[in-house]
């Protein structure tokens, strides 16, 4: 297991939702994730490298080619980005049982959510 802070920020243009990568787990091919809305942990989540990967390239093609949507689910975990066509951007996430959050955003704040994964072709 590796410890680090790898930080992906889906800044709203008042409110931010981060993803806090703590964990590398190369033996059961794992990262593990923190999830805080401001400056609140919410969630933790175990997520493969397979479903991070498709999540990356999902998230690539919708940010290259709106109007779209991507979203990524995990457990009690939902994340929703909507893309319009002029490039605003909707941020929706929740937990299961709880109030749904929207943050709105543009496409160069969530850019930076991109680069900070990583995205490779």
């Amino acid at each position: 297991m590796i410890l680090l802070k790898h930080t992906i920020s889906f800044a709203g243009y008042d409110e931010t939702l981060a993803w806090h990568i703590m964990e590398v787990d190369p033996a059961h091919a794992a990262l593990l994730i923190h999830v805080w809305y401001q400056a609140e942990k919410v969630h933790q989540m175990t997520v493969s490298f397979s479903e991070y990967d498709r999540f990356a390239h999902e998230f690539l093609k919708v940010h290259e080619q709106f109007p779209g949507s991507i979203s990524f689910e995990k457990g009690d975990f939902t994340l929703e980005l909507t893309y319009d066509r002029l490039g605003h951007v909707r941020i929706k996430w929740s937990l299961a049982g709880e109030a749904t959050h929207v943050l709105a955003s543009d496409q160069s704040y969530i850019g930076q959510a991109l680069a900070s994964i990583g995205v490779y072709m």
